[in-house]
């Protein structure tokens, strides 16, 4: 096949690659820009996979862009990168395409994390990952003949997939490796009684174990996998949500990674001014050094559109927040997260008033480092606002995680009983949800 020259190239179709593209097409009406994506079809959101596999979605309402909808955006759809050549400012696609650009972002993500027994064993039928819309379409046809479920990972995304699938009726278990769900972005004592939450609506629990086996039948299907416990499960469908690993493959010998971790600047340039680095597969360097990999949606979308408007400036912008903001809604629980615990960090919490009401910050040198509000997620703007200014909010803390309204019962905190307490985030690091 022939060359193709762009003055913009994004790698990945997600959230952080199209918002960039938007922006520069935005900004810079005049330049030709492509985007390469290895799935067939862009532009659907990702969060509501679990609500469209549970049949709770129809398919048309996921999508909020498709190719065509701006003619000067042309796409390569269904094709990798295999290598960059940064002397000759091109791509090479699997296709036998070479794209020459003027300026490139990546914005790659990543590919879903497989558990180890999968990994060392064929992988029987009714097993997928909770990633990409192709996926979602096999987990729904085969669905309907596999109702007794488990989901491993206890993050936000097995989490909320278990949620929709049980309130449709699915047989569900999830199975989280940490000792209590959501690890990475809530504490022990602020999980629990979500935990409870979604076992009062009939989803088993399982925490502090993982699946090490698993039995098929004649046909090569899934039906039962054993916990690291010894417990056997039932399991007709099999999913995977334990997060993902950064696609830089074709990335190997082109300068840009450093210790298998794709680097930016705050401008989300990488070593080379001309390459832009967004989304999940990115690691930002600030003063002093400190590396943040804020990977949720809102984060992707943000930092798309700075590195689209920067692309073609003389003087870059740097991101504003590096926080991992993120609003969730789990069965029925509103939720908004604030950033998840740092080594060092201490814990501040407090219930209440009523079941299914409670905060809690994550505090260092008197500073809010992270945090979650459930149930009351009232005044959220301005404590992300303080967080991000860095104020030492020590002399406030205490009025600063006063609930501001009763939202749900008044039962549950008395019985688990749970108080304000503090604690310290050992040095241990935390696994991805």
């Amino acid at each position: 096949m022939g060359t193709a020259n762009y003055d913009l190239v994004v790698v990945g179709g997600g959230a952080a690659g199209l918002n960039a593209a938007f922006s520069c097409r935005e900004r810079f009406p005049e330049k030709r820009v492509l985007l390469v994506d290895r799935e067939s079809e862009i532009g659907y959101y990702r969060t509501l996979l679990p609500m469209f596999m549970a049949g709770n979605l129809t398919e048309d309402k996921l999508f909020f862009w498709k190719p065509g909808d701006d003619e000067n955006l042309d796409t390569r759809l269904g094709v990798q990168v295999r290598t960059l050549d940064r002397t000759a400012k091109s791509l090479t696609l699997d296709s036998g395409e070479t794209i020459g650009y003027a300026r490139l972002i990546l914005a790659c993500g990543g590919h879903p994390v497989v558990p180890p027994v999968f990994e060392r064993a064929v992988t029987p039928e009714g097993v997928f990952p909770v990633r990409g819309l192709s996926v979602a379409r096999e987990i729904k046809d085969w669905l309907p003949d596999h109702r007794d479920i488990v989901v491993l990972g206890g993050g936000l995304v097995g989490s909320k997939t278990s949620v929709f699938l049980r309130l449709a009726g699915f047989g569900v278990t999830l199975v989280e490796k940490e000792s209590h769900i959501l690890p990475t972005v809530l504490s022990a004592d602020t999980a629990r009684p979500l935990q409870r939450h979604l076992e009062n609506m009939g989803v088993q629990v399982k925490t502090s174990t993982t699946i090490d086996q698993f039995k098929a039948d004649g046909n090569g299907a899934v039906t039962s996998v054993r916990l690291a416990t010894g417990e056997w499960l039932p399991c007709g469908t099999f999913l995977v949500g334990i997060g993902s690993a950064p696609d830089l493959g074709f990335l190997q010998g082109a300068g840009l990674v450093e210790d298998g971790e794709l680097i930016v600047s705050p401008t989300l340039q990488t070593v080379d001014p001309e390459i832009f680095g967004v989304g999940d597969a990115i690691y930002i360097r600030v003063a002093g050094g400190d590396k943040h990999n804020p990977w949720t949606w809102p984060q992707a979308v943000n930092q798309g559109k700075l590195a689209g408007a920067n692309a073609f400036v003389t003087s870059p912008v740097p991101l504003k927040r590096t926080t991992r903001v993120n609003a969730q809604n789990i069965a029925g629980v509103p939720i908004m997260i604030l950033g998840g615990p740092g080594v060092g960090s201490s814990v501040e919490a407090r219930p209440g008033p009523g079941d299914g009401v409670w905060r809690e910050f994550f505090m260092h040198d008197g500073r809010i480092v992270g945090g979650a509000l459930v149930g009351d997620i009232a005044g959220a703007g301005p404590l992300h606002f303080t967080m991000a200014g860095g104020e030492d909010v020590s002399e406030v803390a205490d009025d600063l995680l006063v609930p501001r309204t009763r939202a749900f019962g008044a039962s549950a905190w008395s019985s688990l009983g749970q108080a304000r307490r503090a604690t310290i985030i050992p040095a241990k690091g935390n696994d991805g949800c």
